[in-house]
């Protein structure tokens, strides 16, 4: 990882020479390029044999009150603080690697570098409101020709594939299984018994050994440890703590954004080119979040930080995009929450949508499919809305279609004002009385077999020579009809 700078000053008394073309021994020794005590020049071998120039650097040792120590394999810090550094404090994304042990580096990031008053003035007496540990700082110095990153972390992870536990099958040495919260390996090859013996967590006490069959297994690790990480984060927040973050992305767009360019905070790429896909049960998401705890908190929040009124702040809040995106659905909720997906249940604003709640433009078979065991309804409407369903445009069958094996297709259940159900010149009062401007059709004739044929109350039929009325159950009358 050549460096172009042929000096690399890193803190008061302390720069390093001798840059240009350096390998990664060049990062390590930046490192530990710290305002430390001064010590004569001494020349320290480079990985190709020359000497680098280290001025007023430390003597080789380890860690001495607070002051890191160049040793022959790197460095080594393992207890108390290092000097403060103020130096780099109110210089806004300077070009520095620096390391202070205990947040002892002074750094001013610029999209939060306090550096005076409001009214815009420069006050050193404001700066220092930002302190790291190490501080990777730089501006990009080249065209297309390269990408560059302030910070690169790259790993290939190639060791702890575990297998599954089986009966009776053969174990080799250094085999690795799981199960519950611990994790075991081979010491002894072998073939595992007819059950599987090994407990599900961590031991009293280590080693720890298990007999299965022919195998033994020894307790190595917690199961849910048992994996590689490229590069991990942990914050632990405790009593007297106040706003804390685990990690801050923070990118500020300044210059306008041109056609085909690509300007995202932060890209996660996952591409699986295993041969295998991932079934249900195996995790191999590409953005996992996970809350856990004994106290509630949020998820995962998505907000905007501007109002309808001076500008939206994105174009969409989460777009999901791509005719391959998913196989099953773009979003899955499999929660036993009370609610699956909820619009203004938190009472924090942003209820009021000015087209729709919900609105599909898509050209799929069905807008709305329902399925499942439903104890209750597929839909239920609890507002109180002038509508509660609005239909409009040109529907080619119908406006709404009931085509299910239901003892009812429509039930009308409610307290009723006006009316039950009305249209065009009709309708049906919430005694259930119809009535209509244009009259009663009834377009097929039908003749009772007889006066007793069966019958309900209040049944009608007529032919071309009587109108025929149910009196009672199974029992018909019958009136001639005449012309007039």
């Amino acid at each position: 990882m050549p460096i172009s700078n042929d000096t690399l000053r890193t803190g008061p008394g302390f720069s390093l020479r001798g840059w240009r073309g350096l390998g990664p021994a060049a990062l390590a020794l930046s490192l530990a390029s710290l305002p430390l005590r001064a010590e004569p020049f001494r020349p320290v071998p480079r990985g190709d044999g020359a000497p680098l120039e280290v001025l007023d650097g430390p003597i080789p040792g380890r860690i001495r009150d607070g002051l890191a120590i160049l040793t022959p394999g790197g460095i080594v810090m393992s207890k108390g603080l290092s000097p403060f550094d103020a130096s780099m404090a109110g210089i806004k994304n300077p070009d520095a690697i620096m390391l202070g042990v205990g947040n002892r580096i002074s750094f001013c990031p610029a999209l939060s570098c306090i550096r005076g008053p409001a009214d815009g003035r420069i006050d050193p007496a404001f700066f220092d409101h930002q302190r790291t540990s190490l501080l990777i700082s730089a501006r990009t110095k080249l065209d297309n020709a390269a990408e560059e990153q302030t910070l690169a972390v790259t790993t290939t992870i190639g060791t702890g594939r575990q297998k599954a536990w089986a009966a009776r099958t053969p174990f080799g040495l250094g085999d690795n299984v799981s199960n519950g919260n611990a994790t075991y390996r081979v010491v002894q090859a072998g073939t595992s018994g007819p059950r599987n013996p090994l407990p599900p967590s961590r031991p009293a006490s280590a080693p720890f050994t298990v007999t299965d069959g022919s195998v033994t297994w020894l307790w190595i690790n917690d199961a849910h440890i048992a994996a590689k990480v490229g590069s991990y984060f942990e914050t632990e927040v405790v009593e007297g703590a106040g706003a804390a973050w685990n990690a801050a992305f923070n990118y500020h767009l300044l210059t306008p954004p041109i056609v085909g360019g690509f300007y995202p905070n932060v890209e996660f790429d996952y591409g699986n080119d295993s041969g295998r896909d991932c079934p249900l049960g195996i995790d191999c998401t590409n953005l996992r979040v996970a809350a856990s705890g004994k106290s509630i908190t949020t998820n995962l929040a998505i907000v905007g930080n501007e109002t309808a009124a001076n500008g939206y702040s994105t174009l969409w809040g989460m777009r999901l995009n791509g005719d391959g995106l998913a196989s099953q659905s773009a979003i899955e909720v499999d929660a036993a929450s009370p609610v699956g997906i909820g619009f203004g249940l938190s009472g924090l604003g942003g209820q009021s949508h000015a087209i729709a709640t919900i609105q599909d433009s898509s050209t799929g078979p069905v807008s709305y499919l329902v399925s499942g065991a439903h104890t209750t309804a597929s839909f239920l409407d609890d507002s109180s809305a002038p509508v509660s369903l609005s239909i409009g445009g040109a529907k080619s069958v119908a406006g709404i279609r009931e085509g299910s094996r239901s003892p009812t297709g429509i039930a009308l259940q409610g307290s009723y004002g006006v009316a039950q159900i009305s249209g065009n010149g009709w309708s049906v009062d919430p005694r259930g009385r119809i009535t209509t401007r244009g009259g009663v059709v009834e377009s097929a004739p039908a003749t009772p077999a007889s006066s007793a044929a069966p019958c309900t109350v209040g049944e009608r039929a007529w032919d071309a020579q009587f109108e025929y009325r149910c009196v009672a159950a199974n029992r018909w009358k019958r009136a001639a009809l005449q012309d007039f």
